[in-house]
């Protein structure tokens, strides 16, 4: 048998990791001294020690160690569940790089912002409260907007624009409220509502906004997690004209191309425009 130094030099496991992998259940040693502590490892037990050293150094958690030792199938699964995961964190990695590249590089200011003048918009839209779970705050969008047009449409309410989403309310515990919209050509009943759905209408005022398109291709890719770039753009360029930054009042509104989506406008009112105005909450 081997003493914990030995095994240690042989592995290259520190001793300090032995003594956690045999507290932990992972590695017990062989042996150990009822008097001194002393743990002894056998030959037999270096290949499950050089395997949890290769897990490792590959970053894979303790837990799915574990699984790794309790035979080849379990072993091959872990082993290809964890290198999808690995191979998904290294795009999102890569991602992430290309957009701190840019972002140092202030590419972002040469994007144009832009100023139009808009009319008055009637509106209706649900509102859905996120920020816990980003995929899961996704795909409930989609369904407000599906539960949204086709309502909508059913009802005669002929849709006079493309869908649009506005954040606001947003708390300091990372949740907000995301508003869900489809432009109508003119004021609901005052009883409109979805069932089972939190519903709002209003009134979007003649304004001055600015606007950035974003093509989905654009040399900025979006970091995960963070606002999209036109967002910043915007923001900053209100601020500089000395106009109110109200993040509420964005509008991001999806660019298509033969049903396609192309990309991203993103709008913000320079002039007073008080989209709650006129707005009558629904409860669903």
């Amino acid at each position: 048998m081997m003493n914990i130094g030995e095994f240690s030099w042989l592995t290259g496991l520190s001793t300090k990791a032995l003594r956690a992998y045999d507290e932990r259940g992972l590695l017990r040693p062989r042996a150990t001294d009822p008097w001194t502590g002393y743990r002894r490892y056998t030959a037999d037990q270096l290949s499950s020690a050089v395997l949890i050293r290769a897990a490792r150094e590959a970053g894979m958690p303790l837990a799915e160690i574990h699984c790794l030792l309790e035979g080849q199938e379990q072993a091959r699964t872990t082993l290809d569940r964890f290198r999808s995961a690995v191979a998904a964190r290294r795009e999102r990695q890569d991602a992430a790089l290309e957009g701190l590249a840019a972002l140092l590089a202030e590419e972002v200011r040469a994007q144009a912002v832009k100023e139009r003048s808009a009319p008055e918009q009637h509106w209706a839209g649900i509102v859905l409260r996120v920020g816990q779970d980003e995929e899961k705050d996704g795909e409930r969008a989609d369904e407000a907007f599906t539960a949204l047009g086709s309502s909508l449409i059913a009802e005669g309410a002929e849709l006079s624009g493309p869908f649009w989403s506005s954040v606001r309310g947003a708390g300091e515990d990372g949740t907000a409220e995301l508003l869900c919209c489809a432009p109508v050509p003119g004021p609901l009943p005052a009883d409109w509502g979805l069932p089972g759905w939190r519903t709002e209408t209003g009134l979007l005022t003649e304004r001055t906004e600015l606007v950035v398109r974003w093509s989905h291709d654009a040399p900025i890719p979006a970091v995960e997690g963070a606002v999209h770039p036109a967002v910043l753009m915007i923001l900053a360029e209100a601020e500089r004209r000395g106009a109110a930054v109200s993040p509420a009042q964005l509008r991001q509104i999806p660019l298509f191309e033969d049903g396609k989506p192309v990309g991203v406008a993103v709008t913000l009112p320079l002039s007073p425009a008080d989209s709650s105005a006129a707005s009558a909450a629904h409860p669903g």
